[in-house]
């Protein structure tokens, strides 16, 4: 919807009137950042989103719990070499993911915990959307 349509949707849908001010900004700012990302950024969002909900209850609450809290503690050079090896996984088959993450070629380099942590992700999509934001 444009943004225009979007501003016009806000002024006369009386759910989101009736939220408190910081919360209707905190809408209009996310849907702001959302019309400046590229269709493709846009389209890498939703199929992450779709990923999600394909998640159980249980693995949705072990990515919130675990995997995302330790992501959050690596160092951003620990980080960056995992990101490396899952854009290099894009565009895979399963099969083929999986052959190149039990390659210890692939994995050199990383600790017995980023090996672990690039699995789940990988499991996951993560990383694997073209140019994802």
């Amino acid at each position: 919807m444009p943004p225009a349509r979007q501003e016009q949707f806000l002024r006369n849908n009386q759910r989101f009137l009736s939220l408190p001010p910081q919360q209707q900004a905190q809408i209009r700012q996310r849907l702001e950042a959302w019309n400046r990302l590229t269709p493709a950024q846009q389209q890498a969002l939703r199929d992450r989103q779709e990923v999600w909900e394909q998640l159980t209850p249980e693995q949705q609450r072990n990515v919130r719990q675990v995997l995302l809290p330790r992501w959050q503690q690596l160092p951003p050079p620990r980080r960056q070499a995992i990101l490396q090896r899952l854009h290099s996984l894009r565009n895979l088959s399963e099969s083929e993911r999986q052959a190149k993450l039990n390659d210890p070629g692939f994995v050199e380099g990383l600790n017995p915990e980023d090996r672990e942590m690039l699995g789940q992700l990988a499991h996951l999509h993560v990383g694997m959307a073209p140019d994802a934001p």
